[in-house]
Order: structure tokens, then sequence, then C-alpha cells
């Protein structure tokens, strides 16, 4: 067996039996499932279907999970006729899915080393492949195993409460029929597609999995175009207070927005060279010829999506040389201000020194009027000189 990785983190692994995976090979995996063999499965269940569903301009509802809770998997089996979609607290109580029927298993937290021990017995899963559904830290990548494929994409969406963004892993385990989901959190992004599913709706239950395999993704592309709508907003609401007036604060949010883009950036742009991949006929059976024009249209939305990450990179540059600029047209107004203060009082300066000097022989110290004539010259050389300042426009 062969495996490839796209993007930096290759992998490049000959010399494995192509045969079916023994219980030898699972051995890493039961390593770090050993240690929590002895935990309490009372535990408190997660199911999927407790999260409400909010529309995609309300943003996503998303749960934290802890390591002490059992994850129970939703099966969701369907064909163009039926569909079927239960909760499994064993794995060997799913049944096996008839010819022309797609099944699709969606986990909702890779905490439970337990499930994912069984999960990769039951269906041959590399333990490699696992490794990587447990690091949450994965880059975004296409793995493809014999007649497998394993996607890691970066899942972007705003928080409920602060409306900050917020990154969380998805993977993706595809193989003849079947396609199993990880989700790092419990989150509603997939639940318009079940919807379809449920209501028969679209292509999917008249598709093989591929054609669900592309839903998924795209729906997560989707989000990314929503985390970009929120930040042109922000966008317009630094431009508008840059005219305004200048503020650290306003510095602030373009740098906080600014690394946000790199952060985009990084985990979208393989995008473009995975979705390519999946084009290519070759590289594996799993993608229909029927789905590659819809794989076309992703990969147009991905382009848009990295065309507007870089344009907003761009516009964020720009408003740090503009805050630039004007702070510096700030601190040039100040120092002329002061430049004007100080040229007024050097002929006032002269004058005052010259008559400070106190020797005898100064008609004008013993004038009666001296000093009144003295104090009126310099306010007349001020104002004069006021008025020439004026004249040339620089106040």
């Amino acid at each position: 067996m062969q495996v490839t990785s796209q993007n930096t983190d290759s992998i490049n692994l000959e010399g494995f039996n192509s045969a079916p995976l023994t219980e030898s090979d699972y051995y890493i995996a039961d390593y770090f499932a050993g240690e929590d063999k002895m935990r309490n499965r009372t535990c408190t269940s997660v199911r999927r279907s407790s999260f409400r569903h909010s529309s995609a301009t309300s943003g996503i509802q998303s749960v934290e999970l802890h390591s002490f809770q059992h994850v129970i998997p939703s099966v969701i089996i369907y064909d163009r006729d039926s569909v079927e979609e239960k909760y499994y607290e064993s794995l060997e109580n799913i049944p096996t899915i008839k010819n022309g029927a797609c099944m699709w298993i969606n986990v909702t937290g890779v905490h439970d080393k337990i499930l994912l021990s069984n999960i990769s017995r039951q269906f041959k899963i590399h333990p490699l492949v696992v490794l990587d559904i447990e690091t949450n830290e994965q880059r975004t990548k296409l793995d493809i195993i014999d007649d497998a494929l394993f996607l890691v994409v970066k899942l972007i969406y705003p928080d409920q409460i602060s409306r900050k963004p917020r990154i969380e892993q998805i993977s993706f385990y595809v193989k003849e029929n079947t396609l199993i989901t990880f989700q790092q959190n419990p989150n509603d992004i997939f639940e318009r597609i079940k919807n379809r599913i449920r209501q028969n709706k679209g292509r999917i239950r008249r598709s093989k999995i591929d054609y669900l395999f592309y839903s998924l993704v795209d729906a997560i592309v989707d989000q990314y175009m929503d985390v970009l709508d929120i930040a042109n907003t922000k966008l317009e609401a630094i431009d508008h207070q840059l005219m305004q007036n200048l503020s650290r604060d306003t510095l602030e949010t373009i740098y906080d927005l600014k690394r946000d883009m790199l952060d985009y950036r990084r985990l979208t742009s393989p995008l473009k060279e995975i979705i390519n991949r999946l084009q290519k006929e070759e590289e594996t059976q799993i993608i229909q010829e029927s789905t590659i024009i819809y794989l076309k249209d992703l990969y147009d939305h991905v382009v848009q999506v990295t065309d507007t990450i870089d344009t907003y990179r761009e516009m964020l540059a720009s408003f740090i040389d503009f805050y630039m600029m004007l702070n510096s047209n700030a601190m040039n107004e100040v120092v002329k201000t002061l430049t004007m203060i100080s040229t007024i009082f050097i002929p006032l300066t002269f004058i005052a020194g010259l008559y400070g000097m106190n020797f005898d022989n100064m008609p004008e110290i013993h004038w009666k009027h001296g000093y009144f004539v003295s104090l009126g010259l310099m306010i007349f050389i001020a104002l004069c000189m006021l008025f020439y300042f004026k004249r040339k426009r620089w106040f």
C-alpha cells in the first residue's frame, strides 16, 4: 500500500502490504485507548440533535467537549427511496448497507480514543490516519490511501458572543459508499445538508457518496465567505474611523484583522491544489465523473475566497500606511505650530534683550514713553507676522 499526502505535510510510505489491516496494525490506536478502558461509560452523552440549528447569518452553534464525555456517533443511511438516521451506542449495531445505499457516520468529538479505535478496526482505517484525526493542529491536506480518501480541512466561524473567529478541524474519511466525518466540537455546520437528505432535496440521495463529500466541503467553503463578510464590515468601520480621528485602538484592530487574514490564507490556500487533485480521475475511483463539474465550481469558490483574502490584506496594509501618514501629518501640524510661535518670538526677544542691557548711554531707557512704545512695537511685529503666515496659508 502506498500513502501519498497533499501539501507540505507530505507522507510517502512504501512497503506496506496492500492486504487488509490485521489486529497488530492497530497497536498505535490501542496504546492511546488503553488508559481509558476503565473509564465510566455512564458519562453524559452528547447527541448532535440536541443543538439548535441557526442560519448562516447568525453564526454556528458550537459546544466545547470535555475529555470525560462519551461520544455517540450519528449514522445516516440513505438511498434514492429511503433514509434512516440513528445514534448507535455500539458500532457493532450499525447495519450493513445494501447495494446502491450510502452511509454517513458523523463523529462529534475526537477526544474519545476508544471510539476512534473501534471505528478504525471496523472500517479498517490505518493507524496513522487515526493519529492525524486526533491531532487538532494538522494542516489542510489530502491523503489518498488505496481506495480511500482522507481530507483534513479547517472550519472558520464567528463566536456567538464575541464574534471573534474560531478555527476547528474537520476530518473526512471516504471509502466505497461510506463517509466518516470527525468534528472537533459539535456544531450545526452540516445541519443544512442533513435536512436536504431527510427531505430528499437536491442530488444527494440520487448520487453516490462522492457528491455528499463534495456538499460537505462546499458548506465549509461557504462558511469562509460568511466570515469574510464579517471582516468586510470591520474594514468599512476602520475606514470610517480613520477619516474621523486617530486612535491606537484602531491600529490594534487593523493588526488583529491582518493576523486573521494571514491565518485564513494559510488555511484556505491548500484547498485549491487539493480540489485540482480530486478532479484527476486517475487519483481514485471514488470521485465520479458526474461530480467533477461540481468540484470545478467548488474550485471557483475557493479561488474567490483566496482572492478576497488577498484583497483584504492589501486593504489592511494600505490602512496601516494611511494611519502612519495621518499620524505623521498630525505631528507635522504640532511642529509647524511650535515653529510659528518660536518665529514670532524671535524679534520680540531681540527687542526685549536689546533694551534689557541697561547701559547708561541709552536715551530710550530714560524716555517717559519708552516702555509703551517698545510694547506696542512688539505687538505690531507679532500681528504683522501672523498676517503674513495667514496669507501663506500656513495655518
